[in-house]
This record gives structure tokens, C-alpha cells and sequence, in this order.
């Protein structure tokens, strides 16, 4: 795996807000705009989901708590956590189109991270999801269970693990994501390459209940998909910032400040070459179920 940059990655990450990323990103309306661009969704039948697959980065052996009165170390051009927006989305359900062309739109903006986790649970439909997985559909149904839901559906988008919309429009999307950005942190977050390794200082600003989980995400920068069958047969689809893998690195009391050390692990797990990572800080909810995430690092 090549050597990842961190400081080109966060360079220039600052808040989100709906007007300009309105204004930059083609496709997305302004907030103010009338809100004609819903997305609908289908609700899901049951499915088992499986365990969650080994990754490819680790925490270092030095992860150790930072001394109480040691200042974190310097930033490099990271001035805010990115607003986390998931999207629950299959290949083969028909109203998902427009929520995957409002995410693939986000992609590049700066100060959001867009994560696209494909559920397998339309592939009796004709057509198996090429992404998906049953961790994917795990993800969903749990933040289903700590939300109270019967059951799940897509299109769901999720902002920072806290808000869910169902059927709204792009300013919607995009009202709410400024209204996340411009909410103080529960986490201050500092971050720095060191040669293979990336230095983070975590420092929390409030109680946090039952403490956080670190979580590395790994995402396929976009994919272009031309289906074949199913109910979105003849579609030739772009999809961006597709999630292929999650796994937890470690759990974090929240108490002290916190320096972790992550670096890169073996090559050949079978990730493709142009992987990309982040870290998601995300508070465990009563019951283990995923709750708010208190912030995000993107590591390339």
C-alpha cells in the first residue's frame, strides 16, 4: 500500500454550509430553493447480516493516553471535523437513483465525508449488488433498532449518526448537513503523518456516556456500475465513496485524552489499489447500537 497523505487530504476541511455547497457542487440546489427533488424509498424484507471483515490498517503498539497538560500536536490544515453522511442504498432498488446522484454530488466537498453502504436485501430482485454486503445491511438494521424502527428501507441517508432522512429533498440534505457543521464538537481532534504512521489526539470537551468507538471505514473512491436487470435494468450508474470494509480499532472511555498511532497493514487482503480510509469517533448507544459520531478523520 502506498504511503498516504494526510496533510493534502485535510488541506482546506472546513464547514460545510448549504450555500456554498450549493453553489459548488453541480446538481445540489440551494437551501432556499423550492425542495422538487425528493428521493422515495421501499422498505426491506428481514435478512441475516453477517460479522464484520478484518482491515487492512492497525492500531500501532504505542496507542497510549497522552499525559494530562501535554498540548496535542499542530494540525495540518485541520481547522473542523467533516459532517458524516450515510447513504443505505442498493443496485437493485428503483427509487435509490436520486439519493446515489445527491451523495455522488457531495463527494469532493470540503467539510463532508459521504459514505455509500450497499445492502444486499433487493438482490432477489434479478440483480445482486456488486458492493454489498451483510455488514452493510448489519449497520442499518442496528441503527434501525436504536432509532425504534420495525424494519429497514432505502433510500435512508443518516447525517453524523444522528438525523435520518426519508424522502426528502436535496436542500433538505443539505439544510441539515449546515446545521451539523455548525455545531461545536464533542471531540477536539488533531492529526499528523509521521513517515507510515498517522498521529491522532483525541481530546474530549464533555462527558460522554458508555465512552466512543474507533471505527477505520475503507471506501472506493467511485465505481461506474451498468445494471443489467432488476428494476433499474438499462441504468449505467455512478457511485461514489462506496464502502467495501469496517472494523472497530478500538474503544475509548472518553475520559483523558487519547493519542492513538494507526498505520498501514499487510497489502494482499484484497482491497483494491485505490482504497481510500477514515476514522469515525462514534458514540456506542445502550444495547451496542450506533449511536452519534462525535467526529471523523479522513486519512487519504
Amino acid at each position: 500500500m502506498a504511503a498516504l497523505t494526510l496533510a493534502a487530504a485535510l488541506a482546506g476541511a472546513g464547514p460545510a454550509t448549504a450555500q456554498s455547497l450549493a453553489q459548488a457542487t453541480p446538481g445540489i440546489e440551494d437551501a432556499g430553493a423550492p425542495d422538487d427533488g425528493a428521493v422515495g424509498l421501499i422498505e426491506a424484507p428481514d435478512d441475516d447480516a453477517g460479522a464484520v471483515p478484518d482491515g487492512a490498517f492497525s492500531l500501532a503498539p504505542e496507542r497510549s493516553a497522552r499525559p494530562a497538560g501535554t498540548a496535542a500536536p499542530a494540525s495540518r490544515g485541520l481547522t473542523s471535523v467533516p459532517v458524516v453522511v450515510e447513504l443505505f442504498t442498493a443496485q437493485g432498488c428503483s427509487t435509490c437513483p436520486p439519493a446515489d446522484a445527491a451523495i455522488a454530488a457531495l463527494a469532493d466537498q470540503p467539510g463532508v465525508l459521504t459514505l455509500s453502504w450497499h445492502v444486499d436485501y433487493w438482490d432477489y430482485l434479478g440483480w445482486p449488488d456488486s458492493f454489498a454486503s451483510p455488514p452493510n445491511t448489519l449497520r442499518q438494521e442496528a441503527y434501525a433498532a436504536a432509532a425504534g424502527e420495525r424494519g429497514v428501507y432505502t433510500p435512508q441517508i443518516i447525517v453524523d449518526g444522528q438525523d435520518t432522512i426519508i424522502g426528502a429533498g436535496r436542500a433538505g440534505l443539505l439544510a441539515l448537513i449546515d446545521e451539523h457543521a455548525t455545531r461545536p464538537p464533542a471531540v477536539m481532534v488533531s492529526a499528523r503523518q509521521e513517515g507510515d504512521a498517522f498521529v491522532i489526539d483525541l481530546t474530549p470537551r464533555a462527558a460522554i456516556p458508555g465512552g466512543v468507538r474507533i471505527e477505520l471505514i475503507r471506501y472506493l473512491p467511485q465505481r461506474t456500475v451498468q445494471i443489467e436487470a432488476g428494476e433499474n435494468h438499462g441504468r449505467r450508474m455512478l457511485y461514489r465513496n462506496i464502502v467495501v470494509g469496517a472494523e472497530t480499532l478500538d474503544h475509548w472511555a472518553a475520559r483523558t485524552p487519547l493519542r492513538l498511532t494507526v498505520r498501514a497493514g499487510e497489502t494482499g487482503r484484497g482491497f483494491p489499489a485505490d482504497t481510500r480510509h477514515a476514522i469515525l469517533i462514534q458514540q456506542p448507544l445502550r444495547g451496542g447500537y450506533p449511536g452519534p459520531i462525535l467526529a471523523a478523520i479522513r486519512l487519504d
